[in-house]
């Protein structure tokens, strides 16, 4: 049985959840006390700027997270206020700020019987500005940092006699607080220790008033004014419920009709949300007022300038047409379950309802629930035809088609593209940056074009707020679009969703795709525009819906898998859930520390799953040492350890737990984070086993090429210069002369043999053709204009099917190669935890870094890497902290086990448990039950 959470000491470091200035950026050290850090004790709400022009200069309305780096200086813009200052000052709204707490303003003496007055400041937003250039003379850091913050100066009348408001309306110092019996007067500084007085000042004159204390004030923004606990404040109002009323609160500020500048003020406010992770909560009551606030098409565009408020919208309409859906009849006769499924497995397989959601911790047995679910279906009188599966790997799809032939199998891009490519036959796959470099080419003046590219651009980068842009940049501008791409005759993975979203109900589909009832497995690996799209879809089709997945799992936020999208589909009621906790995998023993990490994480907050071994063997404080073994490393720097000390740690310590397991003739896999980490893994391990093979999960990359339509966007002028028979030859030779320019690796020798190869692949496949066009041209049948178009297009087209055919192949070359030594029985195994997701080993040595802020998705990375082994597995964990979270786990369930043994050997012996010390000893004549525990 397995330990219970409840059990466990949720206030141990593990479990207690911190927010401070991290939240909004790594970069924000230090505590406010102490003198080290960018937050440090010392720092006063005053400019101490030292290059205005990088930050300073550009601070006034931070509405991005981003961080660039030119020449050497990475500038970083965080924004704090949960309410942006352009929200707040160009929307002419009845806006109002939360009524600061007494201890937390400075009172502000005017001698006023009407009024109290205070001054608080709420940080809106930083600057950080780092050159790598140094300070230079004198002895300066290598390193120089500005660090600007800008505040929002908030001046209070509060009526005496009157009770405070817990929100006090802005108003203008032309109006002044007039009859209201609250009221705030606001204004924007980067240097408030400088110019806070006269601020003061100036709106006291305004309304007949004087300030008698000025002192009292530089004394409280020197003394009491602190940076870090003021921004601490602002990341637990964005990690809370109380962003949702802060955004709820802006919204009752509009007026009864808003005018245009209103909504597009508040769209501006809502895209800026998706800065930070905000709870699922504080979306749905967002999303909640903004229905009963406007009409149904307000709050559809509303609702379309964050993703998961379209996510919560779009469920919002799927919940209203869910008796609609296809639901599955009752089978005639009830199908002869197979024995080895878990109570859990058949109600989730057997349910009848069309919106499912199944829960699935890992092992827990996900394929062989949709495996037989498919079954079901047909015993249920649905034909394979009208069921399909969607998976989020062509790996996992082929199983599925191998399994059940008639049954549509496909990955979801492979159905959007499907779908797309029948309505747009003519677009042909391709990477953003050839479509950047195409729309250069054929539209260098169009501001349209530009402003396509540019929200392409933030796509690709990958920046806050990018998809949700480009998706309304192409709402706002489809004909325009559509006619772009029909010009360039190229798309994208991210066009082809939101172009099939944007025209879910008038495209053409394919009958492959075509169904009745959907399975989606692995789901918590999809995009959050990937869950919407499916929810529309499944929403115009009234399908059914059965979806598998775990959003503890979530792996791929890299390419925007979001695990709070999962758990907004698990809070909002719309889905009948189903829970599979029984592992058939491991063993009790790495199941406990694997639910530690597990009742750590936010993704299992709706799910509450807590894994159990498919086993009746009880685990023992002993057993648990022997299968789970925790190996820490206290090292004086992070960066140090892997390149130092890793090796040799490989070599003299972890080969002796290695040689024990060879020994039993069992398999042992390693697992880390980070490719580099893998290669020092593997190295030394065929140092210390040069007769063992040790088998490589790690797959190949290949990254996109553009060097043939950067060419043509830089030099193409240069080869409309010559006479076409010469221009192929310009071609080929402008390429290699001008690699640097377009590459970023023209001093790799691979990368230049790779693109020279690329350059010899275009003639040879074109040489023929582009000699027929030259004859044309000579014999006055093709223009020079025609023939240095069709050249220009030759390459591209070159360029688009070069970086399909290489991925595709490498990506065939990756699975091949995973398959093959997967199944190779090698006894040494090494790979990335991305790579080792889904599979299992005999043993896992997992390398594991412990950081005092340890975020959710490596916690999430970990947790998967922790349920991977299936007899025993070794940790080897290291990090700066003496007394990490990690070790605290591993000992309050070696305790907990241990009273747990001398318990049950208690009852053995005939003594009631409860008389025992909470250490398992008993005080009186029956002695320590400690070691009749080892015993029993």
């Amino acid at each position: 049985m397995p330990l219970l959470l409840d059990d466990i000491d949720l206030t141990m470091p593990t479990a207690v959840k911190v927010v401070d200035p991290k939240f909004f950026s790594s970069k924000l050290t230090g505590n406010g006390k102490h003198k080290t850090g960018l937050l440090r004790g010392d720092l006063r709400p005053a400019s101490t700027s030292r290059n205005s022009a990088h930050a300073a200069g550009t601070i006034d309305h931070i509405e991005v997270k981003s961080s660039s780096t030119q020449h050497g200086i990475t500038t970083a813009s965080i924004p704090f206020a949960p309410v942006l200052r352009r929200a707040l000052t160009e929307a002419g709204g009845s806006f109002t700020l939360a009524t600061p707490q007494d201890q937390d303003r400075c009172a502000v003496e005017t001698g006023s019987t009407d009024w109290d007055v205070a001054f608080d400041m709420t940080p809106q937003g930083a600057k950080l500005v780092e050159d790598a250039n140094g300070g230079g003379a004198n002895g300066a850091p290598k390193m120089s940092r500005d660090f600007v913050v800008q505040y929002r100066m908030e001046l209070y009348f509060l009526r005496k006699g009157h009770a405070e408001p817990e929100r006090t309306p802005i108003a203008s110092t032309t109006s002044g607080p007039g009859h209201h019996t609250a009221a705030a007067f606001v204004s924007w500084d980067n240097s408030p220790m400088d110019n806070a007085g006269a601020f003061v000042t100036e709106v006291l004159r305004a309304i007949g008033l004087t300030h008698r204390n000025p002192d009292l004030l530089v004394d409280w923004l020197t003394n009491e004014f602190n940076i870090h606990d003021r921004i601490t404040r602002q990341a637990e109002i964005w990690d809370s419920e109380m962003i949702a009323e802060e955004i709820l609160a802006y919204i009752d500020g509009l007026p009864a009709s808003p005018t245009k500048q209103h909504l597009n003020a508040l769209a501006v406010q809502l895209r800026y949300l998706e800065n930070y992770n905000v709870p699922l909560e504080a979306y749905r009551s967002i999303h909640q007022k903004i229905e009963t606030t406007f009409d149904n098409e307000t709050a559809a565009a509303l609702s379309k300038q964050n993703l998961n408020l379209l996510m919560s919208h779009t469920l919002f309409h799927l919940e209203g047409m869910k008796s609609q859906l296809t639901t599955v009849a009752a089978p005639g006769l009830a199908p002869v379950m197979p024995t080895h499924l878990s109570v859990q497995q058949r109600a989730a397989l057997t349910t009848h309802e069309p919106l499912v959601m199944v829960q699935a911790g890992a092992g827990t047995g996900k394929s062989t629930v949709i495996l037989e679910r498919i079954k079901y279906l047909g015993s249920c009188g649905v034909a394979a035809s009208d069921v399909t599966v969607l998976s989020f790997t062509n790996a996992a799809a082929d199983n599925i088609t191998a399994k059940n032939p008639d049954v549509g199998s496909m990955t979801i891009a492979r159905m959007i593209n499907d779908i797309y490519q029948l309505n747009h036959p003519m677009h042909e796959l391709s990477s953003i940056d050839t479509i950047i470099n195409s729309i250069d080419i054929f539209y260098p003046t169009s501001d349209f074009a530009a402003g396509f590219r540019l929200r392409l651009l933030e796509v690709d980068q990958n920046k806050t707020g990018a998809f949700t842009a480009l998706n309304t940049y192409i709402e706002n501008h489809f004909d325009e679009v559509i006619a772009l791409l029909d010009m360039i005759k190229q798309t994208s993975l991210e066009l082809e969703i939101i172009i099939c979203y944007q025209r879910i109900d008038t495209m053409l589909e394919p009958t492959n795709v075509q169904c009745k009832y959907l399975i989606i497995d692995e789901v918590q690996d999809n995009s959050i525009f990937e869950f919407i799209y499916l929810l529309k879809y499944i929403t115009k089709h009234a399908q059914s819906l059965f979806i598998v997945g775990d959003a503890s799992q979530t792996l791929y936020e890299f390419r925007s898998a979001n695990p709070r999208a999962l758990n907004t589909l698990e809070g909002s009621g719309v889905f009948t859930t189903f829970k599979l906790t029984t592992n058939y995998r491991s063993n009790q023993e790495i199941l406990d520390f694997a639910n530690v990490v597990l009742g750590d994480l936010e993704t299992n907050q709706f799910a509450g799953i807590q894994l159990q071994a498919n086993s009746l063997a009880v685990p023992t404080a002993k057993s648990f040492q022997e299968k789970v073994t925790l190996d820490y490393r206290a090292v004086p720097k992070l960066t140090s350890f892997v390149a130092q000390d890793l090796a040799g740690i490989v070599g003299r310590t972890i080969s002796r737990y290695v040689d024990a397991c060879l020994a039993r003739g069992e398999q042992v896999c390693f697992l880390a984070y980070s490719r580099r980490e893998v290669t020092v893994i593997q190295t030394a391990l065929e140092q210390v086993y040069p007769q063992r093979h040790v088998a490589s999960l790690v797959s190949d990359r290949v990254f996109a090429t553009d060097v043939f339509s950067k060419y043509i966007k830089l030099y193409w002028n240069d080869v409309l210069q010559v006479q076409p028979p010469a221009a192929s030859f310009v071609v080929t030779q402008g390429i290699k002369n001008n690699l640097d320019k377009l590459t970023k690796n023209a001093g790799n020798q691979k990368v230049v043999m790779a693109v020279t190869g690329m350059v010899s692949n275009w003639w040879t496949e074109n040489a023929a053709t582009v000699r027929g066009w030259e004859q044309l041209y000579l014999q006055g049948v093709l223009t020079q204009d025609d023939f240095f178009e069709r050249l220009r297009d030759s390459l591209l087209s070159f360029e688009i099917r070069h970086n399909a055919v290489r991925q595709s192949l490498v990506n065939q070359k990756n699975r091949d190669r995973k398959a093959k030594n997967a199944e190779s029985d090698a006894d040494l195994v090494v790979s990335t935890i991305h790579g080792a997701k889904g599979m299992e080993f005999d043993n896992v040595v997992v390398l594991h870094k412990e950081g005092a802020a340890t975020t959710q998705a490596s916690r999430r990375e970990f947790y998967v890497a922790f349920t991977r082994a299936k007899k025993t597995e070794y940790i080897l964990s290291y990090g700066t902290v003496k007394n990490p979270p990690i070790e605290s786990s591993y000992a309050q369930i070696v305790s907990l086990l241990t009273k747990r043994d001398a318990q049950t050997a208690a009852r053995a012996a005939g003594v009631d448990p409860d008389l025992l010390d909470d250490d398992g000893t008993d005080p009186g004549v029956f002695g320590d039950f400690s070691t009749v525990a080892q015993a029993v």
